[in-house]
């Protein structure tokens, strides 16, 4: 259960905290905040295609929503899930966010950390703290289970504006004395520690008929696309009708001190 001082927290905004665990149609009842809340590409990771749904049956204890007191509208939504990791942090892998829900789902070793899968408020909703309230929940999860670590592979929410720009010198970037990218700011204010940048995070593959129906656009020939969401460009290749995104992440771990 939340501290205390959550608890304070849900009540002055008067949103309640469900799990999974406790509500009947909790996936679908998500989808309305989940949906909405990405570009359509992004829904179309084959590795998230086939675990998304067991994930919340399974793990069902670490995925939550808030929702209104007064409208019962659903506003938010975190996903997490336990996983086995044989070694240091500062060495996890490359594949961050397919690596953490594949090997959360398909792993038998007995986990020994949190990893953060995601975070979705409604757009509406953001810009008024939802998302380190969210950040606090989920690390309040972990430890009720017996997980000290939160590690999460975050996805910088302005990143998707300079998309030709690696990584790695993004991350640098500052504003004043503060990290540049808002919600790097938000998990370091909340005592994160970035690790390293998990270059192959998510990989997102279709038909050139499919980027163009995900995305909007045209795709004529064989070039690099910049698409809007996406935080590296989108290569795509006419003549094996294909199209490939491969998205970075940055690893970051909260530990409780």
């Amino acid at each position: 259960m939340p501290t205390k001082a959550l608890n304070k927290e849900l009540d002055k905004r008067k949103l309640s905290l469900v799990t999974a665990s406790k509500v009947k149609g909790f996936l679908e009842q998500a989808d309305t905040v989940c949906l909405p809340s990405w570009p359509e590409f992004m829904l179309n990771d084959e590795v998230a295609n086939r675990n998304w749904a067991e994930l919340n049956i399974r793990h069902a204890n670490f995925q939550f929503a808030l929702i209104e007191q007064d409208s019962q509208k659903w506003i938010a939504v975190g996903n997490s899930v336990p996983v086995y990791w044989p070694d240091v942090v500062e060495d996890l892998p490359d594949d961050g966010w397919d690596w953490a829900l594949s090997t959360g789902m398909e792993d038998n070793s007995t986990p020994n950390l949190l990893c953060a899968l995601a975070i979705q408020i409604l757009p509406d909703y953001r810009g008024r703290g939802l998302s380190t309230l969210m950040i606090q929940i989920m690390k309040e999860i972990g430890k009720r289970f017996g997980y000290d670590q939160l590690i999460a592979p975050v996805r910088p929410s302005k990143k998707c504006d300079y998309p030709l720009l690696p990584m790695e010198t993004y991350i640098e970037w500052s504003q004043g004395y503060l990290r540049f990218d808002p919600w790097l700011r938000v998990h370091e204010r909340l005592g994160a520690r970035m690790l390293k940048v998990c270059p192959q995070a998510m990989k997102i593959t279709g038909s050139v008929q499919e980027w163009q129906d995900w995305t909007g656009m045209s795709f004529q020939a064989s070039a690099e696309y910049i698409v809007p969401g996406a935080l590296n460009p989108v290569t795509i290749d006419i003549d094996k009708d294909n199209g490939e995104y491969i998205e970075p992440n940055v690893w970051m771990v909260h530990t409780d001190d």
